[in-house]
């Protein structure tokens, strides 16, 4: 009897009205700094990713609240920056947290599928597992990673950037070597410092 009475009455769907909120935190706007205080990256990093991945991440839609290539690369750069939630990058950046997670979800999947063109993996894998075993006695092990400070000249443009925390200018550099401590371009890591051989 219920069911008959509903259908006697047209009750119209409420739908829950769309409310745009203002991306202005997502701009190339800010100085270099204040981009690298908020994503970890540059202008120019910003805009070298985003031309890496352009073809992959511009949405064909008509709709004036589509984001910007850019502005997908800087909402996956401050997810990655902060470690923080999804729904606190939203909150942040004037987003859904869907949308955060649809844009670092996308954004994520082009670049892994860009890996070849800077990720080189050792020609001779077995041999070089088979190295890190004898020598250290794990199993399935391609390369060990670790970073350091490469000291370099007092830079005449930008110096504050380039001074670590130890007070001396210095490029921060990650790098993997094989069992022998050689890297790909014959590097040699040991003992926690660099010899380079260039």
């Amino acid at each position: 009897m219920a069911a008959l009475d509903l259908a006697l009455f047209h009750v119209p769907i409420q739908r829950k009205e769309r409310t745009f909120r203002s991306k202005e935190e997502l701009t190339l706007d800010y100085t270099d700094t204040e981009l690298r205080a908020r994503y970890r990256f540059g202008r120019e990093g910003i805009l070298f990713l985003s031309d890496l991945v352009r073809d992959k991440l511009t949405r064909q839609t008509n709709r004036n609240h589509a984001l910007s290539v850019e502005q997908q690369i800087m909402v996956t750069l401050r997810f990655l920056a902060s470690g923080s939630f999804l729904q606190v990058i939203g909150d942040t950046l004037g987003l859904d947290k869907s949308t955060v997670s649809r844009v670092v979800d996308s954004v994520l999947d082009a670049l892994c599928e860009k890996r070849n063109q800077f990720i080189q993996w050792p020609t001779n894998l077995n041999q070089t597992k088979a190295e890190f075993y004898e020598f250290a006695g794990f199993p399935n092990i391609l390369g060990a990673i670790d970073g350091t400070h490469i000291r370099i000249k007092r830079p005449h443009h930008d110096e504050p950037s380039f001074i670590n925390r130890k007070g001396y200018p210095s490029l921060n550099v990650q790098a993997v070597c094989d069992a022998k401590g050689l890297c790909s371009h014959g590097e040699k890591w040991q003992l926690g410092k660099w010899y380079f051989t260039w």
